[in-house]
């Protein structure tokens, strides 16, 4: 058995005998959008029902999902339950209303109580935040970006020096951030909340167009794609502390996934780490492979993902992206 594939087991395994296993968390998600596209709303509900009851933190966007699922129901006591879900993970109330699939949640009688507890749940949310981490990775995203659009916006004759700085900006980045994530583990929502998420004005048009399913930090996982985007280690042990941080739930499967596809090279060798992000796979036997991968870190098959991409893009299309139910 390979190291990697050996790891994952190990983590299946120790993971197991808690409640809180985001593997499993994800997982579930996936089974409610087959429940969600295949209409039966009822199992969708009872799904809902083991999340909250096994898991203390929820992504925000699955909150938002999940009040769109109840209110298709017509569901107004877990509808509210969710509510105040959505409200302690960061949620704003415009969010709320701007959304179709959430909005009627705001009128419901035996929601009033919540919404008027909205300064109440806002400032739990506020609490459970890391704030000297969430500058220190601000700041860190600010030297990123320096480099970055030196290199996608400089000199074409200057392109190999801000090559060359950017890369050895990038090896420093990626020390600092490896040492935090292995330190405090990886900085994302659950740490970090969603930041910026407050400035309507700036979000209102970008969520409109893409839907809720967009609410992420994506902080780090952007530096760590430039990171290993220029020479770099192919760090198995680093790779093994993401994929506990998976279990833990401070990073989603699709950032894992997006980021173990830039640190090792789409090779025989690797093969373990491919989940095609970077590069569809073109053959049964590799799509099989890449496919065991994904449902090991709890991502849907590449199959799915793809159905549920085209959908979304349909909707965004007709302009329908916030009257559906959203889909991971």
């Amino acid at each position: 058995m390979n190291r990697i594939v050996f790891f994952l087991f190990f983590c299946s395994i120790h993971f197991c005998g808690f409640n809180q296993n985001y593997r499993e968390y994800h997982q579930i998600f996936h089974r409610i959008d087959e429940d969600v596209l295949t209409q039966n709303a009822q199992m969708a509900t009872f799904r809902l029902d083991s999340v909250l009851e096994k898991f203390d933190f929820v992504y925000a966007k699955h909150c938002m999902k999940a009040i769109q699922i109840c209110l298709a129901q017509n569901d107004s006591i877990r509808a509210n339950l969710w509510l105040e879900k959505a409200f302690k993970q960061g949620i704003p109330i415009w969010l709320i209303q701007m959304n179709e699939g959430t909005r009627n949640s705001l009128i419901l009688v035996n929601t009033q109580g919540t919404i008027q507890n909205f300064d109440h749940f806002h400032t739990t949310y506020l609490n459970k935040i890391d704030q000297n981490l969430n500058k220190t990775i601000d700041s860190l995203l600010v030297i990123d970006q320096k480099f970055t659009q030196r290199m996608n916006r400089g000199s074409f004759f200057l392109l190999p020096i801000y090559w060359v700085q950017w890369g050895i900006q990038n090896k420093k980045q990626g020390a600092i951030l490896k040492s935090i994530i292995e330190k405090q583990g990886y900085p994302e929502e659950k740490m970090l909340g969603l930041p910026h998420l407050q400035d309507s004005i700036q979000f209102n048009t970008y969520l409109s167009f893409w839907g809720p399913s967009e609410l992420r930090d994506a902080r780090v996982q952007i530096m760590l794609q430039h990171c290993f985007s220029t020479w770099h280690p192919k760090d198995v042990k680093f790779a093994e502390t993401l994929i506990e941080n998976l279990y833990l739930g401070n990073i989603p499967p699709t950032q894992l996934g997006i980021l173990l596809d830039f640190m090792f090279p789409n090779r025989e060798k690797y093969a373990d780490f491919n989940f095609g992000f970077r590069e569809i796979p073109k053959s049964i036997p590799t799509m099989k492979k890449v496919n065991i991968n994904r449902f090991g870190i709890g991502l849907n098959s590449l199959e799915q993902e793809q159905r549920n991409t085209l959908i979304e893009r349909e909707r965004r299309k007709s302009r329908t992206i916030n009257k559906e139910i959203m889909l991971e």
